[in-house]
């Protein structure tokens, strides 16, 4: 969901049990673009996604996350 921003928020709303993305178009894009580089892992893998002071899309607040690769796993040496 779009909003004035600034940054993304991400929060969980338990009456029902959804997980909420809401931002600027300029936040929500960048977390579209590091979604989409995790997709294209071919070794397996995650990524962190959490709030930190500065954090260039992320607003305060935000609830952190682990995004797993399509591929599962972690890379492989």
């Amino acid at each position: 969901m779009s909003t004035s921003g600034p940054g993304v928020h991400i929060r969980v709303d338990p009456e029902r049990s959804a997980l909420l993305i809401e931002g600027d178009r300029l936040g929500l894009t960048a977390l579209a673009d590091e979604l989409q580089s995790i997709a294209e892992m071919d070794d397996g893998g995650h990524q962190h996604i959490e709030y930190f002071p500065d954090h260039h899309y992320l607003a305060a607040g935000s609830l952190a996350m682990v995004v797993n690769s399509p591929h599962g796993g972690m890379p492989t040496p």
